[in-house]
């Protein structure tokens, strides 16, 4: 995928995430009433499991396993804790380690925080548009010596959710995964960062 076509999809994403907090900050002051009024206020809670698809070293694949805690605000904001890590060996021995020796696993985990908003929520069908932001880490083992690098993520991805059940969620998604400030002994930025397609289940209340 060309690095054009991988940022026109992160940009896009961006762009309808920004579009529709624009659209719920209209429709929330169009009610001139504060958005936490006492009579208006309902919490809930869910857990969250996804299995993720994702480029990975520009033109690889591999899958990412993620996990989630989620606070629901009047059954429409939601605040998410995120922890995400590679599932699956992704060998990069030919940038870090040139040469003879075997292959090199990297290891890559992501803990943050999101912000969502779901439209339609009072349908079978609902849309959620999510953006996250947190740590993320890269490291690799050569010789019983560990390598390290930390940097951040920036991560805009749109959830399209089947509400099964009072208790129970489950759907497909899109996301881009941003890397920024990425650097380990030729590891870059770019090949961290990546476009994916995910699965995923909720439990809990809405």
């Amino acid at each position: 995928m060309s690095i054009v076509k991988k940022y026109g999809i992160f940009f896009l994403l961006l762009a309808f995430s920004s579009k529709a907090f624009s659209q719920v900050l209209i429709e929330d002051t169009t009610t001139r009433e504060p958005f936490f009024k006492a009579t208006r206020f309902n919490s809930k809670f869910y857990v969250g499991a996804e299995g993720m698809g994702t480029q990975i070293l520009k033109t690889q694949g591999a899958m990412i396993t993620g996990f989630s805690l989620n606070w629901v605000i009047n059954h429409r904001f939601v605040v998410t804790a995120m922890y995400q890590a590679l599932s699956t060996p992704t060998n990069i021995q030919s940038i870090v380690e040139p040469g003879n020796l075997p292959s090199v696993r990297l290891i890559h985990q992501f803990g943050g925080l999101g912000l969502g908003y779901i439209l339609f929520d009072k349908k079978l069908f609902s849309f959620q548009p999510e953006l996250m932001s947190g740590w993320g880490g890269a490291q690799y083992t050569v010789s019983n010596v560990t390598y390290r690098s930390n940097f951040g993520e920036i991560i805009p991805v749109v959830y399209g959710i089947y509400n099964a059940t009072k208790f129970f969620r489950l759907g497909i998604g899109l996301n881009y995964r941003a890397a920024v400030g990425a650097s380990l002994n030729g590891l870059k930025s770019a090949d961290i960062s990546g476009i994916s397609g995910l699965v995923f289940i909720r439990v809990g209340t809405f």
